[in-house]
C-alpha cells in the first residue's frame, strides 16, 4: 500500500517523502494491468500519479514507486515489449532511473520532461505536449 502526500511543502523537512509506503512493504510496479493492455509499446514512470496522468492521455502505464526502486524482477515483466517508454523526474534521481531501466532492457528509451515531471507538464502544456515529447524522441 502506498500513500501521497498532498501538501506543497518540502517533504523531507516534515520528515517524510512525496510518496510513502509500509514498513517492509516490498517495491512492487504500481498499474501492471497495463501490461496486459497495452500493445508493443509501454511507458515507466516515476510515481503513481505519473501513470494515472499518462492513461488519462491515453497511454499504457505502469509506475516504479520511486527512483531508486527498479528492481531486476521489474524487467521480465516488461522484456516483451518493442519499446519501453521511461518517464522519470527532470532530476538526478530521475536520471539514475532512466539510466538503471535502459541498461535492464535494450528496448528502453528515456522521454525528456523538461518542465517538471509527468503530472506538472500535463498541468501547464496539456496532453499533447505528453505526446509530442514521445513524438520527439522517436525522432532521434
Amino acid at each position: 500500500m502506498r500513500f501521497r502526500c498532498l501538501e506543497t511543502h518540502s517533504h523531507r523537512d516534515f520528515g517524510h517523502g512525496k510518496y510513502n509506503s509500509l514498513k517492509d512493504d516490498p517495491p512492487r510496479l504500481y498499474g501492471i494491468d497495463a501490461i496486459h493492455a497495452a500493445g508493443d509499446e509501454i511507458h515507466v514512470t516515476e510515481g503513481e500519479l505519473d501513470t494515472i496522468t499518462l492513461r488519462r492521455v491515453g497511454l499504457h502505464a505502469v509506475a516504479v514507486p520511486g527512483a531508486a526502486l527498479w528492481r531486476p524482477r521489474h524487467r521480465r515483466m516488461l522484456a516483451g515489449f518493442s519499446r519501453v517508454w521511461v518517464w522519470a523526474d527532470p532530476d538526478e534521481a530521475g536520471a539514475e532511473l532512466t539510466t538503471r531501466v535502459c541498461r535492464s532492457l535494450r528496448s528502453a528509451r528515456g522521454v525528456r520532461l523538461r518542465d517538471g515531471d509527468v503530472t506538472e507538464t500535463y498541468m501547464k502544456e496539456g496532453a499533447q505536449a505528453l505526446l509530442n515529447l514521445i513524438s520527439e524522441e522517436g525522432q532521434q
